[in-house]
C-alpha cells in the first residue's frame, strides 16, 4: 500500500472521528433544539466537503454513509429516513468531489464555480431527502403523497441551510488545510 493510499485512509478516519464529536455536542448545544440542529448539521455538512474535495471521493462516501449511521444510533435519525439521508448527503459529495474544483490536485477554490456547485449540491440533497421524508410519511403515516410532501419540504429546509453553511465553511478552510496531508498542493 502506498504511502498516498496510507494518507488518505488516515485522513478519512480523522474526518469521521470528527463527525463523531460533532455529533456528540447534542448535550453541549442543549439536546436536539434547532440551534444544536443547525450547528451540527452545517459542521457535518463541512466535514462531507472538506473530504470529498481535499481527500476524495470514496474518502466523501465513507462520511457520508457513516455519518448517518451515528445519527441512527444516537437516535437523531430514523431507520426508514436512514438511506435517504445517505442518499443526499452522497449526492453532495459526488457533486463536490466532480465539480467543485477546476484543479482537483489543488486544495484551491474559486468561489464562482465553488458557489455554484454548493448551491446546486444542495439543492439536490434537500430534494432527496425531502422526497424520502415524502415517501415514509405516506407509507408509515398513510397520508396523501401531496400532504406528505408539503410537511416533508419544509421540515427539510435545514437541509438547505446547514448545506450553504457547510459549502461557504468549507470554502474558507479547505485551501488552509496542509495540502501534503492529501497529496495535495497548496494551490493559493
Amino acid at each position: 500500500m502506498s504511502s498516498q493510499n496510507i494518507r488518505k485512509m488516515v485522513t478519512t478516519a480523522i474526518l469521521i472521528a470528527l463527525t463523531i464529536v460533532f455529533q456528540l455536542l447534542r448535550p453541549v448545544l442543549g439536546g436536539s433544539n434547532i440551534i444544536s440542529t443547525y450547528i451540527i448539521g452545517s459542521l457535518v455538512n463541512l466535514v462531507l466537503i472538506v473530504a470529498a474535495c481535499a481527500v476524495g471521493l470514496i474518502s466523501g462516501v465513507s462520511v457520508a454513509i457513516i455519518a448517518p449511521l451515528i445519527a441512527l444510533m444516537q437516535g437523531h435519525a430514523t431507520l426508514p429516513m436512514l438511506p435517504w439521508i445517505m442518499g443526499g448527503n452522497l449526492v453532495l459529495v459526488i457533486l463536490f468531489a466532480l465539480l467543485a474544483q477546476k484543479d482537483r490536485a489543488s486544495l484551491k477554490v474559486e468561489w464562482v464555480r465553488w458557489v455554484i456547485t454548493g448551491v446546486i449540491a444542495t439543492l439536490v440533497k434537500y430534494a432527496v431527502i425531502a422526497l424520502g421524508q415524502s415517501l415514509v410519511l405516506t407509507s408509515v403515516k398513510g397520508l396523501a403523497f401531496g400532504a406528505a410532501a408539503g410537511t416533508a419540504f419544509a421540515a427539510q429546509v435545514v437541509q438547505i441551510v446547514t448545506a450553504l453553511i457547510g459549502t461557504v465553511l468549507g470554502g474558507i478552510i479547505l485551501p488552509m488545510l496542509p495540502a501534503g496531508v492529501v497529496g495535495k498542493s497548496a494551490g493559493k
